[in-house]
């Protein structure tokens, strides 16, 4: 029954995604946020995927690994596209939070590659080291980059720079969603303590959550002032 319900919550999950997307489109934020709308193209795609395969078929558990060092990139990247409203005003703050994320990044995948290494066995080395790399590699990569948006945060308000919208909502989203990111990577990590039940409720209540920011973040989402008719014609005069 619960394996059933989460089924038509990823589905519903596939199609808060397509939504998200087309807000984007409609408001035309993917002029100004490339790396997020590439980011949810991308989460809409491999959502879709883990549908059509099933969630727990072999298909999609790859499809699930290696797009995790995919992530490992997209994440940084959308991060950064946070604040590209305000670009100028954070060029600084932003250029060395973003250095830092990039070399705890850089010492989290060597670390990451030494430790799965031990974890490969005779039989099934090669898929056993790419699984256990992709969920230590996936982990720091969330939680280095929502370290890189707190900071960022705190930053931006000790200097009282005041954020548009679309940055605010872009912000609370993010942080949101990678510490919905760094709470189902933790419960893969220790998912095979639980029985079957108590898993099934945890992907439901992850489901759920990300379901509703995108939701709220789809309400909150405005359109740029320079791609409002009446702005244009007021810069022109």
């Amino acid at each position: 029954m619960l394996s059933q319900l989460n089924h038509w919550i990823e589905i519903a999950g596939v199609a808060a995604d397509a939504m998200l997307l087309l807000r984007i489109l409609q408001l035309k934020l993917h002029r100004t946020y490339f790396y997020i709308t590439l980011a949810c193209a991308l989460g809409l795609i491999f959502d879709f995927a883990g549908v059509w395969f099933g969630i727990e078929s072999r298909e999609s558990i790859r499809i699930f690994l290696y797009s995790r060092f995919l992530y490992a990139v997209i994440y940084p990247a959308a991060a950064y596209d946070v604040w590209e409203e305000v670009a100028t005003q954070v060029a600084k703050l932003r250029k060395f939070a973003m250095l830092r994320l990039a070399a705890s990044l850089t010492l989290a995948s060597i670390f990451g590659l030494f430790i799965a290494s031990f974890a490969v066995s005779d039989d099934n080395g090669g898929d056993t080291l790419v699984a256990t790399f992709a969920v230590i590699l996936w982990a720091a990569v969330t939680t280095a980059s929502l370290a890189f948006l707190w900071s960022m945060h705190r930053a931006v308000r000790a200097q009282k720079i005041v954020l548009p919208n679309n940055t605010a909502v872009w912000l609370l989203f993010y942080q949101l969603l990678l510490a919905g990111e760094v709470g189902a990577c933790f419960l893969i990590i220790i998912g095979q303590q639980f029985n079957t039940f108590v898993t099934n409720r945890l992907d439901i209540s992850l489901n759920l959550y990300g379901i509703l920011i995108i939701a709220w973040c789809i309400w909150k989402l405005k359109a740029l002032a320079l791609d409002v008719p009446s702005a244009k014609e007021k810069a022109s005069l």
